[in-house]
């Protein structure tokens, strides 16, 4: 059963669920006269570069969302520009590479007419190979294991040629319903695909590898399906973090929406293919100058702290996701480097992300906060082991019922193993974060 399940069981809408929220704070949060969650405002600055003007382009005389056009706007270049140019973080790689999912209140929330003024757009702007005249690989669903993903992005014979792929999943509740599935080890890939380097499969028979594969991930769901799928392995398994969420609805109703002009098309595809030549002339993205780096030092701590319980889970990357979407918004603007204007829009989608988070995901549960500081404490310190007596010290509760619980869920959520060690007297049990390799996955078709 999904993490939410249990509001939609009982016919409450997640939004009157989401009352009391943690993070962000207080005043930061838009609520309606009876004091819920309200839908989060798209801030003006997020909406910068030829980005912006696609938002505002594609959703004008449509029921299109203008944020979900700007989040899907972002997401297709960040998988257009490739896997080149990186942002070097000490000694940790990133790259102009985003994940994102539209959620909608309900099935009428437009998600699908976010992509139309998009895809037009990008088509026309793509940078095609002189050659063959291949471009990257865009898949319409059907993202279903790790081994088809691999498949997707494999390295043939003459070697790894174009690695580009742009996954828009319509029906993202399938994609979780398959992670589901005994010895899918779907999460699992795509938490490394989002985090770089190369993808191997584990068969014997039929070895695959992709060598430094670029994948991106566009995705749709509806929020009841949402809470529905959405399970504590999602969450606290660092799946959900990787991902940019994006509450998004109907623009209105129009029963003649209009079709972007051809010569508004020319102007942006003109302005994308600019950007993107101008990419591929970068090895590195840096700081533009110092004042950027403090501007970025001062609101560090404030990204890095996090929030807690599911929100906090949700949104463990926030550093992380900024300085990518800041990346993407320079190079859309055909800069060597972040510029402040571009942190700037960066920080406002990442504050919209946020909302939408806090909106999605932002209860109280204290059960879900002790848990994600059990799991933060093993990203802490890998292959760690916690005793019952240190779970207690690590929580800052003696409360033997809570300790109960957190382990129950985390061990229902396939996160940690109970492993037990003889000792003189009694035995003694300890908590490992699971280790989740699979040795012989089937092949499949993704």
């Amino acid at each position: 059963m999904g993490l939410l399940a249990p509001f939609a069981a009982a016919g409450i809408h997640p939004e009157a669920a989401l009352v009391s929220g943690p993070i962000p704070a207080e005043k930061d949060l838009y609520r309606d006269d009876a004091g819920a969650i309200s839908w989060p405002v798209l801030p003006e600055a997020a909406q910068h570069g030829v980005a912006g003007s696609l938002a505002v382009s594609g959703a004008e005389g449509t029921e299109a969302d203008p944020a979900g056009v700007l989040v899907t706007s972002l997401t297709w270049a960040s998988a257009l520009i490739g896997s080149k140019p990186v942002q070097y973080v000490g000694d940790a790689e990133h790259y102009a590479r985003l994940f994102c999912v539209l959620v909608g209140a309900s099935s009428k929330a437009r998600k699908g007419t976010t992509e139309g003024p998009v895809r037009r757009v990008m088509k026309r702007a793509e940078i095609l190979d002189p050659i063959s005249g291949d471009g990257m690989r865009v898949r319409p669903g059907g993202l279903s294991s790790a081994e088809g993903l691999i498949n997707a992005v494999r390295d043939d014979d003459e070697g790894a040629g174009d690695k580009r792929l742009l996954c828009i999943e319509s029906e993202f509740g399938r994609v979780l319903r398959n992670m589901q599935r005994q010895g899918n080890t779907l999460g699992d890939l795509i938490k490394q695909a989002w985090d770089g380097g190369d993808l191997h499969t584990l068969t014997k028979d039929n070895p695959l590898t992709a060598s430094n594969p670029h994948i991106c991930i566009v995705g749709h769901i509806t929020q009841d399906e949402l809470s529905t799928l959405l399970t504590h392995g999602n969450i606290y398994g660092g799946l959900g973090n990787r991902f940019l969420w994006c509450c998004i609805r109907r623009n209105g109703k129009k029963p003649h929406p209009v079709r972007m002009r051809d010569d508004t098309i020319a102007e942006l595809a003109g302005s994308f293919r600019r950007a993107f030549e101008h990419a591929r002339t970068l090895e590195i993205v840096g700081w533009a100058d110092e004042s950027v780096r403090a501007q970025w030092a001062s609101v560090y701590d404030e990204l890095s702290e996090g929030g807690h319980g599911v929100f906090g889970a949700m949104t463990g990357r926030s550093e992380a996701q900024v300085l990518r979407l800041a990346m993407v918004y320079a190079l859309l603007d055909e800069k060597p480097d972040i510029e402040a204007v571009h942190l700037d829009a960066a920080l406002a989608l990442w504050d919209y992300c946020g909302k939408s988070a806090t909106y999605l995901f932002g209860h109280d549960d204290p059960i879900a906060d002790a848990a994600a500081k059990v799991m933060k404490h093993f990203t802490d310190i890998p292959n760690a082991e916690i005793s019952r007596t240190e779970l207690g010290t690590l929580l800052g509760s003696r409360d033997k019922k809570l300790k109960d619980k957190v382990v129950q869920r985390l061990l229902a959520s396939n996160l940690i193993d109970s492993i037990e060690h003889k000792t003189p007297g009694r035995t003694r049990t300890v908590y490992r974060k699971k280790d989740k390799k699979v040795k012989k996955p089937e092949l499949r078709q993704i």
